[in-house]
């Protein structure tokens, strides 16, 4: 298995995991494009062993902050740490680009996804409502990465 950075040709793939990743607020097959194509965005997809694509994560670098835009994992391979294992490249890449924090919305009822971020080090810094759609309310988290560093025996910790 290898993340990688996704390029235009991976679209169709993308698109169908997208398919596969969330009941409601989808991405269309045009905002995905713009991912793949925008100079300013990252987008990385996590193969398996049989090189399909089972997850995709994207990135939007601003400035000195790294904006998460979106991470899917199919549902089949979900619970398999992939997710954060995107997330730790995702983050050295956007430490590689100069960004000091990483921001992202999550769905407040997606527990899994909480979780993940939590462990990773997220911490909750707002609320937006209705953002996913009527009840459907976001947290917005943030991640300072500045003086993260990166080792597998300790995947993420605060440098000293």
């Amino acid at each position: 298995m290898i993340v990688y950075r996704a390029k235009p040709e991976d679209l169709d793939a993308i698109m169908a995991l997208e398919a596969s990743g969330f009941d409601h607020a989808g991405w269309s097959r045009d905002s995905w494009a713009g991912e793949l194509t925008g100079s300013d965005r990252q987008v990385l997809a996590y193969r398996d062993a049989d090189h399909r694509i089972v997850a995709v994560a994207t990135l939007h670098l601003v400035a000195d902050f790294a904006d998460l835009l979106r991470v899917v994992v199919t549902p089949e391979r979900r619970g398999q740490g992939i997710a954060r294992k995107l997330l730790i490249a995702s983050i050295l890449m956007a430490q590689a680009a100069g960004a000091v924090r990483i921001l992202l919305e999550v769905e407040e009822d997606n527990a899994s996804a909480l979780a993940v971020y939590a462990r990773l080090g997220f911490t909750p810094i707002d609320r937006r409502r209705d953002y996913y759609g009527p009840g459907l309310h976001a947290l917005v988290m943030e991640l300072p990465i500045e003086s993260l560093s990166y080792s597998p025996e300790s995947p993420l910790e605060v440098a000293s």
